[in-house]
């Protein structure tokens, strides 16, 4: 028993703030009503950012709402209930330019008196984005920055136009956040890249959250594929759209094991399938490299887009090499004209170029935000620098190539912004 008495005397014994409910660092009541309230509601309905205050009788002296924003200093606004319902609102500023003098307090009458009366009603249920607007313009036509907010006939809290205006800001920045993450899940992944016959190495950076660049990679066999590298007219949101009906055209084509291998009857197709859904006044510029290892042959077409760089060495000590510019033959997609000229095509005047498949042969593409870039001096990158890169970077070593084109882009333009998306891809034979 002795040894019983001895191990309990040794042994720490609980807080006392278990049994009596306290805690170092208690809640307050006000912080646990609204986290209460505000759960009830979705982070895009006014009721989640509307924060509750008990409402402060109007026919209280206004020393009353002093003394409450004394003791309340992170406490901007007060309700005013006048009739048993809140009716408007005193806010700690007003209140000060009202008693800020001897004489202002002295002949200060009751709360009411400094009421700001409720210019419209807001439901916790209200949806944000919706009353953006009717917020804004009070504020515009009034000054107006704190709002009553009810649930149907009580009063659920009062909200301000930067709490409107901070959660909007949580809102577009979440949604772009998952908007681009869902373009980028239409860009090949990087175990596709690896299964090809021949090596390749892409690059893109958006200028913006979301963007208007994408790259294409399908797969016709083992041996065949089409690689290409689209740029959509405009940017943002409207742009990214575009973007990634393009990306659903292949990937729909692969699920369906579509049959057809011929790469002029299916970008034939695409052009027809864009220009249904491209609005007037858009395009699609694009080049797509077509690689037949059975044939030992590359197609490249060029839809009004960039310059693309064909490079060969007939040996690693050739320091200068060869290279071609393989220029727009065919005019953008997504305007029914690409179909147009590829179906009437011969095999004396054919709208792309074909080549035979040589080992250390490159193909450079890429969309005009590399031309573009600007630099701190505001001099743009441009085409003669952008051939000069591209021939530099045919004796980079295969491990190097991204690392090399992200420092490129990062030397030129140092802390200036991206005038525009910028993608590359190095395709190696």
């Amino acid at each position: 028993m002795d040894n019983v008495e001895e191990e309990f005397e040794d042994t720490a014994f609980v807080d006392e703030s278990f049994f009596t409910g306290e805690s170092p660092a208690e809640e307050k009541k006000e912080d646990s009503l609204n986290n209460m309230l505000q759960s009830q509601y979705s982070p895009k309905q006014l009721g989640s950012i509307a924060k509750f205050i008990e409402p402060i009788n109007g026919n209280s002296p206004l020393e009353t709402a002093t003394k409450f924003f004394e003791e309340s200093p992170d406490v901007r606004v007060l309700p005013v209930e006048a009739y048993d319902r809140v009716v408007g609102f005193i806010d700690r500023k007003t209140l000060e330019v009202s008693t800020n003098t001897f004489l202002k307090r002295l002949t200060s009458s009751n709360i009411i008196d400094y009421t700001q009366k409720t210019e419209a009603i807001f439901y916790a249920s209200d949806y944000i984005e919706n009353i953006l607007k009717k917020i804004s313009d009070i504020n515009r036509a009034t000054g107006i920055v704190y709002f009553c907010v009810f649930d149907s006939r009580s009063f659920y809290g009062m909200v301000s136009l930067d709490d409107v205006l901070d959660r909007i800001s949580e809102i577009r920045e979440q949604d772009l956040e998952k908007a681009s993450f869902i373009q980028q899940t239409f860009f090949p992944h990087e175990d596709s890249l690896q299964d090809l016959p021949y090596r390749i190495f892409t690059w893109n950076k958006m200028a913006n959250a979301l963007g208007g660049d994408m790259i294409q990679l399908y797969k016709l066999s083992d041996k065949k594929s089409i690689v290409g590298c689209f740029d959509v007219s405009g940017k943002n949101v409207a742009a990214s759209l575009l973007t990634i009906t393009i990306g659903t055209f292949f990937t729909s084509l692969s699920l369906m094991n579509y049959a057809e291998k011929n790469p002029v009857k299916i970008i034939a197709m695409l052009d027809s399938y864009l220009h249904k859904i491209v609005p007037p006044g858009n395009f699609i510029t694009a080049v797509l490299c077509y690689v037949d290892f059975e044939s030992r042959k590359i197609c490249l077409f060029n839809c009004g887009h960039t310059t693309t760089y064909m490079l060969f060495k007939d040996s690693p000590e050739d320091e200068r090499g060869k290279i071609a510019s393989v220029n727009p033959k065919l005019p953008p997609l997504g305007m029914g004209v690409v179909k147009e000229e590829l179906e009437k095509a011969n095999a004396g005047k054919r709208p792309y170029i074909a080549y035979d498949i040589r080992f250390g042969l490159h193909i450079d593409m890429y969309s005009d935000g590399l031309t573009d870039m600007k630099n701190v001096d505001d001099i743009r990158f441009e085409d003669e620098r952008t051939k000069k890169f591209f021939a530099s970077l045919y004796d980079v070593k295969d491990q190097n190539v991204v690392e090399t084109i992200q420092k490129q882009v990062d030397d030129w333009t140092g802390t200036t912004m991206l005038p525009d998306d910028i993608t590359v891809i190095d395709i190696r034979f």
